[in-house]
């Protein structure tokens, strides 16, 4: 089982597979990630932990996604402070309008 603290594009497991699979003698089982920011993968089609299962051949799943964190910070203070507020949930969504999955 690998562990990684977010998912962007995948890259990082683009790199880190073969090197894990060329250094020793172990199966992969799957993927934990701690964010999945839910943006495309890099071949621009289908999300980056989608991508991943499918050229890896494992499952990978994230403990919370960036929608998750945008549904619980929108417009709703925290500690005294809005931290997603109605100018930064636009930029959020143009964001997600290009890059989005």
């Amino acid at each position: 089982m690998m562990i990684e603290d977010v998912t962007t594009s995948g890259k990082s497991m683009e790199e880190t597979v073969p090197k894990v699979r060329g250094a020793a003698n172990v199966e992969i089982v799957g993927l934990m990630v701690s964010l999945n920011r839910m943006e495309k993968g890099l071949g621009g089609k289908v999300s980056a932990l989608e991508e991943i299962k499918e050229k890896y051949g494992f499952d990978a799943h994230a403990i919370v996604t960036m929608q998750d964190v945008i549904d619980h910070l929108y417009n709703k203070p925290y500690k005294g402070q809005v931290y997603i507020d109605d100018t930064l949930k636009k930029a959020i969504d143009e964001y997600y309008a290009v890059y989005g999955a």
